[in-house]
């Protein structure tokens, strides 16, 4: 059987939540973690090359971006949750990706392009490769005995420099992204060496932010010159703030709550399924087919309502059980959330069947 570039996609997808998984751990399932991350960093590389020689497909257009998000979903969110990411950073990375997602199903339901800036182009590389770093300088503080960090922190170097040096050898043209990658990954090893694995995490944090977030600044232009005063503006803007700003934010505020167990999964598993009903949405636009505003508004009010409920339980300390043993009203509130929004995928994903199987 042929393997192909969607396939290598779907594998990534899938291996997903064991790296999720394992973040929550010591210092022996960070290495873990970080070996999954670069195992899916390659198979992204690797399917990237695969689908250029195989030309472009409607459902790789669709699955790689969607595996880019769940991605960051996978990882970023449980990293917040053990306190490694401040919760401001992460609502500010996922809502970039909301809102760009958001506009990007906009400007296609009216043949409005999109230019994809230089630096967005190498937005989801620096969040992996800073991601990765991150996971072992965390692993490193966990366990500072451990003689696996410098060839962890040095190793991945020789990956891209010995793709550069086979290029030089047989004559061939130098790729920006092999010399990007490598000149990031020196500068990883360098502030590692200078400044310690705390501050190496704070400042790869603080980049990620900054890059995740200034490359979503060509996105609001266009975006803002194309749906200026055209019909429908306003609803395109409720959407933008309630699907694009407001809900994924409620949500990361909820993470990082001692004690909640496995409610954390809940909340992750609501923010990965709205990135990939975004994904799913931005299909459908390019086929001009029109989301229900009514629906959507109504699913991401409820969705504010449960979240709102369940910060204000948090906050006054309402831990009175309202369901059944074990369950107080900020879990009750979660999880309605998670029904709701599974519930409301789950319809959106029969009334537009037809659309996604013709992709497949």
């Amino acid at each position: 059987m042929r393997i192909t570039a969607n396939m290598v996609t779907v594998a990534r997808i899938v291996l997903m939540p064991i790296p999720g998984y394992l973040l929550f751990g010591g210092a022996s399932e960070l290495f873990a973690a970080l070996l999954m991350i670069i195992v899916i960093g390659l198979t992204d590389w690797i399917d990237g090359i695969m689908a250029r020689r195989e030309g472009p497909s409607v459902l790789g257009g669709l699955l790689d971006p969607i595996a880019d998000k769940i991605f960051i979903a996978a990882i970023y969110l449980p990293l917040t949750e053990r306190g490694v990411i401040p919760i401001w950073m992460t609502a500010c990375i996922f809502a970039r990706d909301f809102v760009v997602t958001t506009l990007r199903t906009s400007l296609s339901l009216r043949d409005a392009p999109m230019r994809t800036a230089t630096l967005a182009k190498y937005k989801t590389a620096t969040q992996m490769m800073g991601i990765g770093y991150v996971t072992l300088y965390l692993a490193h503080t966990e366990n500072p005995a451990s003689i696996w960090v410098w060839a962890f922190i040095i190793g991945p170097i020789f990956l891209p420099l010995g793709l550069i040096l086979y290029r030089f050898a047989t004559k061939q043209k130098q790729g920006p992204r092999s010399v990007t990658m490598m000149s990031l990954m020196i500068f990883a090893v360098a502030m590692r060496a200078v400044l310690g694995p705390d501050l190496a995490i704070i400042l790869s944090l603080w980049i990620i932010t900054t890059m995740t977030v200034v490359s979503g600044f060509s996105y609001l232009s266009d975006a803002w010159g194309a749906l200026r005063g055209t019909p429908g503006s306003y609803k395109e803007g409720m959407r933008f703030i309630l699907d694009g700003i407001l809900v994924p934010v409620a949500y990361v505020l909820l993470l990082n709550y001692p004690n909640s167990g496995t409610i954390t999964l809940a909340i992750i598993l609501v923010i990965t399924v709205e990135l990939t009903l975004g994904g799913l949405g931005n299909l459908l636009a390019s086929r001009h087919i029109v989301p229900r505003f009514r629906w959507m508004a109504i699913k991401s009010i409820l969705q504010l309502i449960l979240a709102g409920t369940a910060l204000l339980a948090r906050y006054f300390g309402t831990e009175a059980q309202v369901l059944a043993p074990d369950v107080t009203l900020d879990q009750l509130a979660i999880l309605s959330a998670l029904f709701i929004t599974v519930a409301y995928a789950g319809a959106s994903f029969w009334r537009h069947r037809s659309v996604y199987l013709a992709a497949i």
